[in-house]
């Protein structure tokens, strides 16, 4: 983008309402950084509203950091340069590079450090932050040839890989990737840097901008990922050449196979959904799978679905078991054919070529993948998700073939709320954002937002977990709202679709009730596309709406109709 496109932009917006609120935080004059950065802010958020770009003061930047932690900002990006650590590492200012006054600045910029350092993490308290390292270049005071690196530059490189590593687990706190903001032309504009304070040029803060947008306005990563077999996850076809005609190494030249399965491995690794689905028989597909050179582990994959009917209809089986929708799920086959007759029964899902004979092409794969499944921060409920998965699979199977009260009183289930819920875990806030089927009204909260809700003294916060006899689900369902007197009223309501058919919503209301010792609930209820399971819920408990259109529910009247509830309920309150 150029500055004559983000300015067009910008002022195309002009009048409209709805400012969404970010702040810069950097110690240069932002001038055309924040140009840009509001333009592409304006180019990511859906619809056609405002953006509001706050920057600080100039030469301050921990100053500017606490200031913005005082805003109601929805997130903030932070941009460090050298001279944010020692003004000598800039060009503005001037002290000597004496050997002495080395030995100093390498002091210096350990003390600042240390200081942006607790700024930074009092920020990512109340708000997401998207932190960009050093991009222009020190000055040249090393004692070797510019193409030999020196102690000095390596000392303070170390330094920095020290700031950021402690800093980038910090909660809410996303580093960008230093490479990904390189521009063709040089990041330093010197004649800018002297006569206004900003240090870019056009080019490069323009890249910079966008990896500040790309990393503050990640996309919901997608949850389930469903692979081909035969010329996917490994060379060949297994009914033709046998199951170990197969192969996926360097040895046998099919090595882009080997790095495919050791992709999918890791996906699985955090907390991915894996199946397969195969123009196969059953048994060859299993044969397969068991061979133990894999290098990913077969039980990753869950379901397998291998017959010779269209493998649309796989697909399909495949999203029931999961029970989550097309548009969250990714689909990688070798078969052109095969992709568009998927993605013609599934216009939303993503589906994906491999190209299995080309390195270069697989390597961008392997990339878009991250990209696609990529999420700020891994939860422990990520790494429960597959397991849960099978069990949930396993709940409704068996709810099928008995009597379903009967039934969920063998799984030996607990229910845990939590009612005051610890500011710095995301899980809750990641629920409401990304979870569509049992959601009360699809809104969404930004991370300020929500902080400022669980500082209010009105605020009702549950946050139910669960487990029984199949293992544990983690956290899977928050509850938001306010009580005036004996009336509550819920705000947020989501729980993950992995908790279905358990009447853990039951639980949630009879508990609502008991710890409000309220007579009412008004449900803030708005239909979206994905809700019909929320809506069921409402129609069996007698959850209507009144005159005015308010959705509420009395205490007798869910009392006399939830009939028995079967699971311990636990509850914390500290």
């Amino acid at each position: 983008m150029t500055l004559n496109q983000a300015l067009a932009l910008i002022n195309s917006r002009k009048g409209n309402r709805g400012n969404a609120v970010y702040s810069l935080a950097c110690g240069f004059e932002p001038l055309h950084l924040a140009t840009l950065l509001r333009a592409h802010l304006l180019e990511r958020l859906p619809g056609d509203g405002n953006v509001e770009v706050q920057s600080g003061v100039y030469g301050d930047l921990r100053g500017n950091i606490e200031s913005a932690a005082r805003t109601a900002a929805t997130a903030c990006a932070v941009v460090l340069e050298w001279s944010d650590l020692d003004p000598r590492l800039g060009l503005r200012s001037s002290g000597g590079w004496s050997n002495e006054a080395k030995a100093d600045l390498i002091a210096n910029c350990i003390e600042r450090y240390a200081r942006l350092e607790a700024a930074i993490v009092a920020l990512a308290g109340r708000m997401p932050v998207a932190l960009a390292p050093p991009s222009l270049p020190l000055p040249p005071i090393g004692n070797t040839i510019r193409a030999q690196s020196s102690v000095l530059e390596l000392e303070l490189e170390q330094q920095l890989a020290r700031f950021l590593l402690p800093v980038a687990r910090v909660s809410g706190v996303r580093v960008v990737e230093r490479s990904r903001i390189e521009a063709p032309v040089a990041a330093l504009d010197a004649r800018m840097e002297l006569i206004a304070g900003f240090p870019y040029t056009i080019p490069f803060a323009n890249s910079l901008a966008a990896s500040l947008v790309d990393v503050i306005c990640q996309p919901a990563p997608k949850k389930g990922l469903i692979t081909d077999l035969d010329g996917t996850l490994w060379s060949g076809i297994a009914g033709e050449m046998g199951v170990e005609g197969l192969s996926w190494s360097q040895e046998h030249h099919t090595q882009t196979h080997g790095l495919y399965q050791q992709m999918l491995g890791h996906l699985a690794g955090c907390g991915v959904l894996l199946a397969a689905c195969s123009k196969n028989e059953m048994t060859t597909a299993e044969a397969a799978l068991a061979r133990k050179d894999l290098f990913l582990n077969a039980e990753s994959l869950f379901p397998v679905c291998a017959n010779w009917g269209p493998k649309s209809a796989s697909v399909g089986r495949i999203l029931d078991t999961w029970n989550i929708a097309a548009d969250a799920v990714v689909f990688v086959d070798d078969s052109p054919m095969e992709l568009d007759e998927v993605q013609r029964a599934y216009p939303g899902m993503t589906c994906l070529a491999f190209p299995g004979k080309d390195p270069a092409a697989v390597w961008n794969l392997l990339g878009r993948l991250r990209d696609l499944f990529g999420k700020p921060e891994l939860m422990e409920e990520d790494r429960l998700r597959q397991s849960s998965i099978r069990a949930s699979a396993q709940v409704r199977e068996m709810a099928a073939q008995g009597g379903s009260a009967e039934f969920l009183r063998t799984l030996e289930g607990t229910v845990t709320l939590a009612w005051q819920v610890d500011q710095a875990d995301k899980r809750p806030l990641e629920l409401i954002n990304k979870t569509n089927q049992f959601n009360l009204n699809g809104l969404r909260l930004g991370e300020s937002e929500w902080q400022r809700l669980l500082g209010r003294n009105d605020t009702i916060v549950a946050v139910a977990s669960y487990q029984d006899k199949f293992g544990p689900l983690g956290k899977i369902a928050v509850l938001v709202g306010s009580q005036a007197g004996r009336k509550v009223r819920v705000s947020h309501w989501v729980m993950s679709c992995r908790a279905f058919s358990r009447r853990i919503e039951h639980h949630m209301l009879d508990s609502l009730f008991r710890h409000c010792d309220a007579e009412e609930i008004a449900f803030a209820f708005a239909n979206t596309e994905k809700n019909q399971p929320l809506r069921e819920f409402f129609a069996a408990v007698g959850v209507s709406p009144d005159a005015e259109g308010a959705y509420r529910i009395l205490r007798s009247g869910f009392v006399d109709g939830r009939g028995a509830l079967p699971h311990e309920v636990s509850n914390l309150t500290e």
